[in-house]
């Protein structure tokens, strides 16, 4: 290739990712704006991109209600039963499934945990329902979407431990035995301290998804427990829609895990290459 078209092909490419960067920053940009405007220029026929006059007050006003604030400790009290849970679950079962994947059940048992995350969560809405209504704590409760989330979270949690497991070296666990180790202490002591970073960014993964859920919490909850996924859609007044409101309170509860990313993002990338396989 001659240097006149690598040239030109540069421009293009840097062209590219300058529009692709553009498109994929509006919705963030266009959030915080709405966000800092008043209702009345929010619901302008003709839209601003930039706020006449800023509002910051729009951060305090979604906490008029304590209820507003008692959301996000609610989505954060989940959220994080269920990552404790669906790690603790899925480091066990991926740990059998790469290790003693015969007595585990083979090929097909792990694909059948597989195969829980792949059906659509529409489909299991009614029975869920009934199902969590007829136990003591009935369905208005933490624990309830704690361990709802757990039919999609922890076979994620599961295939990724075990590949995970599957690349850390099994000769370690064997010298540890060598040196007197039990099974218990080398999985501790030898075997979980080289897919920590793993771990993490399964945690992480299953966080997020338990934070962000919608459609199970907005069917299941919602008096005595309340997320912020459902708590986003009631800002409104009269039939008008308070879309400042609702873009400041979901800026608001994007900041947990934009800031568990900045702090664990080195085990993150760790983590995520951990699975990588080697040429």
């Amino acid at each position: 290739m001659s240097r006149s078209n690598y040239g030109l092909v540069k421009y293009l490419f840097l062209a590219f990712m300058g529009l692709w960067l553009l498109i994929t920053l509006f919705p963030f940009y266009w959030q915080i704006i709405t966000a800092l405007k008043s209702a009345a220029e929010t619901n302008r026929t003709i839209p601003t991109f930039w706020p006449e006059v800023l509002h910051p007050e729009n951060f305090v006003a979604v906490f008029a209600e304590a209820s507003n604030f008692n959301a996000l400790v609610d989505s954060f009290i989940i959220a994080t039963g269920n990552t404790l849970a669906s790690l603790f679950l899925g480091t066990l079962a991926g740990y059998a499934f790469a290790r003693f994947p015969r007595q585990a059940g083979g090929e097909n048992m792990a694909f059948w945990v597989l195969s829980n995350r792949m059906f659509p969560p529409v489909a299991v809405v009614l029975p869920m329902f009934f199902l969590f209504d007829a136990t003591p704590w009935g369905t208005d409760s933490h624990i309830t979407l704690i361990i709802l989330y757990l039919v999609f979270n922890m076979p994620l949690a599961t295939w990724l431990m075990m590949v995970f497991f599957r690349d850390a070296p099994r000769e370690l666990e064997e010298a540890a035995y060598l040196d007197g180790y039990t099974p218990l202490r080398a999985f501790f002591k030898v075997t979980l301290p080289l897919v920590l970073p793993g771990m993490i960014s399964v945690a992480m993964l299953c966080w997020i998804f338990a934070w962000n859920e919608y459609l199970f919490a907005n069917l299941l909850v919602g008096t005595n427990v309340r997320t912020f996924t459902i708590v986003i859609p009631t800002f409104t007044h009269g039939s008008q829609t308070l879309w400042n409101l609702q873009m400041a309170f979901s800026l608001i509860a994007m900041l947990p895990p934009v800031i568990l990313f900045i702090l664990l993002r080195r085990y993150m990338v760790r983590g995520l290459s951990l699975g990588v396989v080697k040429g």
